[in-house]
């Protein structure tokens, strides 16, 4: 398990490395937000389409080899990313990336593998601590490499490092990660009849309340993914700030996030009750979009982006856990399967707009996040007034 923790963290904050400045250097290269939004797009929609090819070639091939192969993918995506002398380049290094990012549901697998199911909440909040570690260890280094203004941005020295790091893991791959399919395993799952993408939506889509909880997942994974692409741009225009600055945002936001992840989310849990922390999350997304675009001051922009984030994370926690609960013991891999392409979907629709909504105007990306997250709120209110959503835990009633 320390291994895989190690891996992944490695691997997501060679992602991370990138975020700082990306979007500037397109912008240098001429590429304009609409382009430059699309660009970034690429690498989810890529993923999204490859995804299920990983999950199914590790269940035939092993894990250790699969997590080999796509870290592979990626070091050889960074190294395309060094050479790039235009927004072309960049666009094949990330579609390329995408379709060799099998690693995540990989990674998830083996963390099945390794766990009973009574401890595999556990072994996924460790790899969510890899996540969040990794989002702010990435951005750190990224910030730092990629320049201090928008003007000098560069994207060379951030691949540079983010393939070392690529590097560090697949040797952590060969060396030291054993395989967590045995065979007795690897038979069993192929004897399971496989249920395609669309045959797992059209299976929860038989529940109105689960489908409703996928719906908001798109909504705002999709809320993210307008937001992510023109946020450098919105910060260079408005204040001047470049990869260094957008470094310090991610480290801010990412340290915000595991302060909420560690020692919040279970305690809101257990005293509101998921769906009330399903609706915090949702008031915290519109409050932190509404800050970001309305504040006069850089702090109250930095204030927004945290409750974003940490909106985000009380979503995504909330969510999963009512799903779960609603769903059948033999459905919830099945259910959460199909929240993870519900997640992918969201966030490679979003970058194709954003660009062209902040060239209309540089706040309407937010806007939009705006209203698709309030689309959510009041029918999440509806279905808790009219008694649809049961909590996981009891809310707690003091006095």
């Amino acid at each position: 398990m320390r291994i895989l923790f190690f891996i992944i963290l490695l691997d997501i904050a060679g992602f991370g490395i990138l975020l700082p400045s990306i979007m500037f250097v397109l912008e240098n290269m001429g590429a304009g937000p609409a382009y430059a939004s699309i660009i970034i797009a690429t690498y989810s929609i890529g993923q999204f389409i490859a995804g299920p090819f990983w999950g199914a070639l590790s269940d035939r091939i092993g894990r250790k080899p699969v997590l080999a192969i796509a870290l592979s993918g990626a070091f050889l995506a960074y190294i395309l990313m060094v050479f790039a002398k235009t927004p072309e380049m960049i666009l094949l290094s990330r579609a390329f990336a995408g379709l060799m990012a099998g690693n995540i549901a990989t990674a998830y697998a083996a963390i099945a593998d390794l766990t009973p199911p009574k401890d595999r909440a556990k072994g996924m909040g460790v790899l969510g601590a890899a996540f969040g570690l990794g989002f702010v260890i990435g951005p750190a280094i990224g910030g730092y490499l990629g320049g201090a203004t928008p003007e000098t941005a560069n994207i060379v020295y951030p691949a540079i490092a983010s393939a070392v790091l690529s590097v560090m893991a697949i040797l952590a791959i060969i060396f030291l990660f054993k395989e967590t399919l045995d065979e007795k395993h690897r038979q069993e799952i192929l004897a399971k009849p496989r249920v395609s993408r669309l045959e797992a939506i059209k299976k929860v889509a038989a529940h109105p309340v689960l489908i409703t909880f996928c719906v908001f997942i798109f909504l705002v994974s999709t809320t993210g993914a307008l937001m992510d692409p023109v946020t450098p741009l919105l910060v260079g225009n408005r204040y001047g700030w470049g990869p260094e600055q957008m470094g310090h945002i991610f480290v801010i936001v990412g340290i915000s996030i595991i302060i909420v992840q560690g020692g919040l989310v279970g305690r809101m849990a257990k005293t509101f009750g998921e769906k009330n922390m399903v609706r915090i999350a949702f008031v915290s997304l519109i409050s932190g979009l509404a800050l970001i675009i309305y504040t006069p001051i850089s702090y109250g922009v930095v204030l927004g982006f945290c409750l974003t984030g940490i909106g985000s994370t009380l979503f995504t926690t909330g969510i999963s856990a009512l799903a779960s609960h609603r769903a059948a013991p033999h459905e919830r891999g099945l259910v959460m399967g199909v929240i993870q392409s519900m997640q992918s979907l969201g966030r490679s629709i979003g970058p194709l707009f954003a660009g062209s909504l902040f060239v209309i105007w540089q706040g309407l990306p937010y806007s939009v996040g705006i209203v698709l997250v309030t689309i959510a709120l009041i029918w999440i209110s509806m279905l808790i007034r009219g008694g649809k959503i049961e909590d996981v835990h009891r809310p707690q009633h003091h006095g």
